[in-house]
């Protein structure tokens, strides 16, 4: 348990320094985006989720120096590799910009060595047991794909993308304790928790740097591969409830719809948007809500999710 604590606090530290040295150094080099429900319209530097995959490498890299073979094992280590690929695909769209298509082709590919490895596993999904090797090797790679750019399209608002990725982490960590399952998404999940929480001291409301989708696809591969790591893809999957819809609602629009939003005087966020192509469209249009508010209200909707499954879990 003390490397477990070593790795969030090593992760968190470094995360908090390169997210510092990128606020300093990134608007120099024009990496930066307008943060657009803010009065002042200013520039604020883009791609943070650059800080957070560094400190996820490292508190990765302290685990790894302990003799246990479940996070020396091949499936383990190209687990990561699908993390840290997605992640620098994330880093690639920020600068040029990537089709949809494209960021949900190249994950997957990268993910088929963790699929392979999968191959002679069972996965079971909603009490369903699935041992069809070829279908495994689709079925992984597919998942931390879904996950990954799932994650990517619920965003748009300071510290949105990071508080759902700790909510997240949090909850699977406490299942995993709760169950006699495999304990090697830990080793994921710890070192993402110190690494988003490190990020997020410059990232939450208001923002000083924007994750971009270096973050978002980095942290849903990472969540999704320690579900499956650790046997715990039906909670992973409800987890990931709202992204699904944030997809649907998406989907039905063509994936044109931004999660932005206009402000009156009092900096309320007002709906600029005819048809609701976003779960944050559906809430500003429902309530008066202020930037942090919606935020908010998002990240309560995830905890409660994670709060019943934790609670379900505890009692079965």
């Amino acid at each position: 348990m003390l490397d477990m604590w070593l790795a969030i606090i090593g992760a968190f530290f470094v995360a908090m320094l390169i997210t510092q040295w990128q606020i300093k150094t990134f608007p120099k080099a024009g990496i930066n985006g307008k943060d657009m429900h803010k009065t002042e319209k200013k520039f604020v530097p883009e791609m943070g989720g650059l800080a957070a995959i560094i400190g996820f490498i490292v508190g990765v890299s302290i685990l790894l120096g302990r003799a246990d073979q479940e996070i020396n094992s091949t499936l383990f280590l190209t687990a990561i590799l699908s993390i840290i690929g997605a992640g620098l695909i994330g880093m690639v769209d920020d600068m040029i910009s990537f089709r949809q298509k494209t960021k949900a082709i190249l994950p997957f590919i990268l993910a088929l060595p963790f699929g392979i490895h999968m191959m002679n596993n069972t996965i079971t999904v909603f009490s369903y047991e699935i041992s069809a090797g070829y279908f495994i090797l689709i079925a992984v790679p597919f998942g931390v794909t879904c996950a990954a750019n799932a994650s990517n399209m619920l965003e748009g608002f300071n510290g949105l993308g990071a508080g759902l990725s700790a909510i997240c982490s949090v909850t699977l960590i406490i299942l995993i304790y709760l169950q006699d399952v495999p304990t090697s998404g830990l080793y994921i999940l710890f070192p993402l928790v110190g690494a988003t929480l490190g990020f997020s001291v410059f990232n939450l409301y208001p923002s000083r740097i924007f994750p971009g989708d270096a973050f978002t696809l980095f942290s849903g591969a990472a969540i999704s591969s320690a579900a499956i790591l650790s046997e715990l893809i039906t909670p992973g999957i409800i987890l990931f409830i709202p992204m699904i819809v944030e997809f649907f609602l998406k989907f039905r629009g063509g994936f044109k719809a931004e999660n932005f939003a206009d402000m009156d005087e009092e900096r309320y966020l007002i709906s600029n948007h005819d048809k609701t192509e976003s779960i944050t469209h559906m809430i500003v249009k429902k309530m008066r809500v202020k930037e942090w508010h919606l935020v908010s209200i998002v990240w309560l909707i995830e905890g409660m999710i994670g709060l019943g499954l934790i609670l379900v879990y505890y009692y079965i």
